[in-house]
């Protein structure tokens, strides 16, 4: 039953993509994100949704049938993305032999970046903007929603794992904690009260579907998360009312095993957990050190051959002492992820387009003051963002998480709004307390 309402609401949803182009660029994102398959059983699980609509939207984009499409013209976040999938291809191309996911990691950036890079002409005014950030909010949340109403249904005893998309509860609870920011916004700037109504109660499951997950990750992030909000937000009584409200409802329905194992975030450094990670990380270091431009390929620590080689390596760290693994683990963090997979040259390429995002959110607070208060939504908006961001640059620190599209789609939405700004404005070029910004 669940496969043929999904062919049904598919086969409108194609029809709807052929008459609108940035209808299928917004559901290329949305398949993406949401990840169908996962929740399908039956002759509608092996259909490839997100290269589907992205077919349909790149057919429709070299006919040029949507006439609000800017022309393409390369900006400073692209080109960075750019040159981040063009060595991730020669990364791939010398990595070590045997790496089982190398090339399909190193497809799924290039999908990554083709949608990022296009996002700034088909998102070309304010409207299309909420309609994209409404996508990326409603598609992640579902998964929120799902485990969050199970966690109520439950008493609390519900444990979230979330889809294989996204790893293990700990990656779900930063996808989840990630979105939590979004949704506030929504929730401050959609037009109907219903809809910022909805939008709080899914904001509230979201939280619930984090504690469901167990995750101390996914608490740290909501700290992180909501401590940025605070620091940029204008309206701090609200913020710190959201906040409480979000507090009173994890106290009264987080389980006593979820307060327990929050408690050992205290003893990190006597949680074997920790301490193997860590040795990830020197792992990873090791790696970069041997292999400082390309490094060893994608997911190379998790190789048992390349692990052996350098498992006895001090790499970075090794003033830490860290317990001996016999085969490989994942990289646990998008820092060391990044650096033995890509090498120094790719980790530093990952660091600029990170530091970049929050250049951008400079230049926007900078142009909404000079504009007036007619922009402060997009104040609001790139705060919102980088909020997400600082979450995902903290709990993703022990995490695998470098290459999930949400945090490319945050930076190029960045980049967007300042775009649209610039537009708006009348200029390309704007000064802006001495400085130009292109």
């Amino acid at each position: 039953m669940r496969d043929l309402m999904v062919l049904g609401f598919t086969l409108i949803f194609i029809a709807i993509s052929f008459k609108s182009t940035f209808t299928a660029y917004l559901l290329w994102g949305w398949a993406g994100l949401i990840s169908l398959n996962a929740y399908l059983y039956g002759f509608m699980v092996s259909v490839p949704y997100v290269q589907l609509y992205a077919i349909i939207t790149l057919v429709s984009l070299i006919l040029r049938k949507d006439t609000n499409l800017e022309k393409f013209k390369f900006n400073r976040t692209s080109i960075l993305f750019t040159i981040f999938a063009v060595h991730g291809f020669l990364c791939a191309i010398f990595a070590y032999p045997g790496l089982v996911s190398n090339f399909e990691i190193l497809g799924n950036i290039v999908k990554t970046v083709l949608f990022c890079v296009l996002m700034p002409l088909f998102v070309t005014k304010r409207l299309r903007l909420h309609v994209i950030v409404t996508m990326v909010a409603l598609a992640i949340s579902f998964h929120g929603i799902t485990d969050g109403l199970k966690f109520l249904a439950s008493g609390g005893a519900h444990n979230a794992r979330g889809i294989p998309k996204f790893g293990d509860n700990n990656h779900f609870a930063l996808v989840l904690v990630m979105v939590l920011p979004v949704l506030l916004y929504l929730t401050q700037y959609s037009a109907l009260k219903f809809v910022r109504i909805g939008f709080f109660g899914v904001m509230m499951l979201t939280v619930l579907a984090v504690v469901a997950t167990g995750s101390r990750g996914g608490l740290i992030g909501m700290f992180a998360a909501a401590t940025w909000l605070l620091l940029k937000s204008r309206r701090k009584f609200m913020g710190v009312m959201v906040i409480a409200t979000c507090s009173l409802l994890v106290v009264q329905l987080a389980p006593a095993t979820w307060s327990s194992r929050m408690k050992t975030i205290e003893s990190a450094e006597t949680d074997n957990s920790f301490m193997s990670r860590v040795t990830a990380w020197k792992v990873s270091s090791a790696i970069a050190v041997a292999n400082p431009v390309f490094g060893g390929g994608f997911q190379a620590v998790q190789s048992y051959t390349v692990w052996a080689q350098f498992k006895d390596s001090p790499g970075l760290l090794g003033f830490i002492d860290t317990p001996q693994t016999r085969s490989g683990v994942a990289a646990h963090s998008i820092w060391f992820e990044t650096l033995g997979d890509l090498g120094f040259v790719g980790f530093f390429i990952f660091l600029i387009m990170l530091i970049n995002a929050f250049i951008t959110l400079k230049e926007i607070n900078r142009l909404t003051k000079t504009a007036g208060d007619s922009y402060r939504w997009a104040a609001d908006l790139a705060n919102t963002l980088s909020a997400s961001m600082f979450v995902y640059m903290i709990s993703g620190s022990a995490l695998s998480a470098a290459y999930f599209e949400i945090p490319y789609f945050l930076m190029m939405l960045m980049e967007v709004i300042k775009q649209v700004i610039l537009k708006d404005l009348g200029s390309s070029k704007v000064m802006i307390t001495g400085r130009d910004y292109v």
